[in-house]
């Protein structure tokens, strides 16, 4: 009968101690995973996320997020790949998703294209009950034998970027010169890599732009709302692999430091501990494109080849934007809104295609009434000092193009050179951060820096080259319509001549335009002095005036038909400037040409409108000094003269 109390006893501590372990982490499975464990909790990054924004679509509204906050929430569902999808399970857990389902996805409570606070408001109830967390996994790469990889990856609910979508994952990534996770303890790491978009950053270990709390814990700076994962504060450009748009990690308020949870190396037993690391389908909600929910880790290739994607993938550098510290923040404000509402465009549009119908119907029908309200016939190039619809100086360019081809032709190819440096430039750049390196090298400052001076200086040189291109053409029409000797010689002599006042009518010109159009406010006053000041390059060459009366003419000239004047701009300069986007897309859409052979047509395509556009400019020009009967000149005839050779005598002021 005293056996029963013994064994009862001994059934109580049996009980009692495994219901203590089960209330534990779960134990490492081997002695390498112990060492792993170690590793992990040893290199822990340091997470600061963005400033909270007063409203749902401002500032940082998500955070690392634990797995099992998201897995068996009522308001998540599995679907099917079946169009419309059908509906699994509603609140699946992790063993549901350990059967893989491909093609499946998960679909949590909102709609990605219209997001509203519902995802901001479900990432604060369940983060309220689950810490911060992120998912550590160490790996060998078969392909790189004696290199280690510590990867830590972070899931968000949502990517509040331009390209929303549900689901998010991220990661940071060490890579040590070591074979086992016992040898990784003994040394540092050679190099770190953060996820960013489509690519990922390097940075040598100790290197100055990494940031390292207590000696071993990177700091990481996910931007607001893409969650890529930066080393600064600082305002990133996004392109090709960096993404779309701008990314902001320039106000860090909260510093978190996840929840370490370790995944164990071999596959049986992370499956045992984390089952849904079998899930083959999607964490977000399937949309076309770019909106469509991620894949999970255990789907990309770093997962099992981390050294082979970082070798393939990682650049070393990020392309932030200098004016944001030099003018301010709102230095980029007019490109991140215009990508901005571009992506907003999209996402209203992309399931609802009467709405894109509508739009387009409505561009088809502008361009149309824009091109019945013009003539075109009866467009002979001289006499130059003549009325002309807008359409007729599109015809009269065109004409004198046929007739002056060495002159244009010698501008067209000034466009062709730079044009391709700038391609050769962005060529380069590209390789330089597509070519496999040493993971561990250090990154290109200064290689950056010269190659933006470069770019700058290409800008001003074409900028200077359009400026040449009308003076050019005014001087050649207006010698023409005098009746005077038109060769490049005494075209260039001109040019030479009144090279003072152009120089200082072209500076004021754009930097103006430049300083109005820093502020979002201002560009609406940008687009005004734009337009009125458009004709005072050629009213310095026709009428021998200064730069401060050049400007003050074209002001003139425009007072009182603003409008008349700022749509043929805007049209003209506009498709000249669109020509070449507009071939490319088609190019790419309709054939398997590459994109280097693409870009090369675009430029060639941009450098014979140029020329087209400055003579219709120059149109414009006398047209609306005829208007304003301008002192008359000498009469004189051209070579060009149609049959109507009837016009004012017109001269210069």
């Amino acid at each position: 009968m005293r056996t029963k109390p013994l064994v009862f006893a001994m059934f109580c501590a049996a009980s009692v101690l495994f219901l203590g372990l089960s209330q534990q982490p779960a134990a490492a499975d081997s002695p390498g995973d112990t060492a792993a464990q170690t590793l992990a909790d040893r290199y822990s990054p340091v997470v600061r996320l963005q400033a909270l924004g007063s409203n749902c679509d401002s500032g940082e509204q998500f955070q690392p997020t634990d797995v099992n906050a998201v897995l068996g929430d009522q308001q998540v569902a599995l679907r099917g790949p079946w169009r419309p999808p059908d509906l699994v399970k509603l609140q699946p857990e992790g063993t549901d998703l350990g059967r893989g389902y491909p093609g499946h996805f998960l679909d949590f409570p909102g709609d990605p294209l219209r997001p509203g606070c519902d995802y901001a408001e479900w990432s604060a109830r369940i983060n309220s009950t689950h810490p911060a967390t992120v998912y550590a996994h160490v790996v060998a790469d078969p392909g790189y034998p004696g290199q280690l990889s510590l990867e830590y990856w972070f899931f968000y609910i949502f990517n509040d970027y331009n390209n929303t979508h549900e689901g998010d994952w991220e990661s940071v990534q060490l890579v040590f010169d070591a074979a086992t996770p016992e040898a990784a303890l003994a040394t540092n790491p050679t190099a770190i890599g953060y996820s960013q978009h489509g690519g990922a950053e390097r940075a040598r270990w100790g290197d100055s732009k990494l940031e390292i709390l207590d000696g071993t814990h990177p700091v990481v700076y996910p931007a607001a709302g893409s969650h890529a994962n930066k080393y600064g504060q600082r305002l990133y450009l996004g392109r090709g692999s960096e993404g779309l748009g701008c990314d902001d990690t320039t106000r860090p308020a909260t510093e978190l430091r996840p929840y370490v949870a370790y995944v164990p190396m071999a596959r049986a037993d992370y499956l045992k501990q984390y089952p849904w690391l079998a899930f083959e389908g999607r964490w977000g909600e399937r949309q076309r494109s770019f909106f469509d929910g991620p894949t999970g880790p255990n789907e990309k290739t770093s997962w099992l080849h981390p050294i082979q994607d970082a070798e393939s993938s990682w650049r070393d550098d990020s392309t932030t934007v200098p004016a944001g510290r030099l003018l301010g923040p709102s230095s980029t404000g007019a490109f991140c809104t215009a990508v901005g509402t571009g992506s907003n465009l999209l996402r209203e549009t992309l399931d609802r295609t009467w709405l894109l119908g509508l739009i387009l119907a409505a561009l088809v029908v502008l361009i149309w009434f824009a091109a019945s309200r013009t003539r075109w016939s009866d467009s002979t190039p001289l006499p130059a000092r003549r009325h002309r619809a807008w359409g007729q100086t599109v015809v009269a360019a065109l004409r004198l193009l046929r007739h002056r081809p060495v002159m244009f032709g010698g501008f067209a190819a000034a466009f062709v050179v730079l044009g391709l440096a700038t391609l050769g430039l962005a060529e380069l750049q590209a390789a330089r951060h597509d070519s496999p390196t040493d993971l561990g090298a250090p990154t290109e400052n200064a290689t950056g820096f010269w190659a933006s001076v470069l770019a700058l200086a290409i800008t001003v040189l074409t900028a200077a080259t359009y400026v040449a291109l009308l003076a050019v053409v005014t001087s050649t029409l207006d010698r023409l319509d005098r009746n005077v000797p038109v060769t490049a010689a005494f075209t260039w002599a001109d040019l030479r001549a009144r090279a003072r006042p152009l120089a200082a009518v072209a500076v004021r010109y754009f930097v103006v335009i430049a300083v109005l159009t820093i502020i979002v406010a201002t560009i609406p006053v940008a687009i005004y002095y734009a337009a009125s000041r458009a004709f005072a390059i050629p009213a310095v060459m026709a009428e021998q005036v200064s730069s401060s009366t050049a400007l003050r003419r074209s002001r003139l000239l425009v007072k009182g038909r603003w409008w008349r004047t700022a749509a043929p701009l805007a049209i003209i300069v506009g498709l000249g400037l669109a020509i070449g986007p507009i071939a490319g897309i088609v190019l790419l859409l309709a054939t398997d040409l590459q994109p280097t052979l693409i870009n090369v047509v675009s430029s060639l395509l941009f450098a014979v409108a140029m020329p087209l556009v400055a003579a219709a400019v120059v149109y414009l020009y006398f047209d609306r000094a005829e208007t304003e009967s301008v002192p008359p000149r000498s009469p004189g005839s051209g070579d060009l003269a149609g049959p109507d050779r009837t016009y004012s005598q017109s001269g210069r002021s």
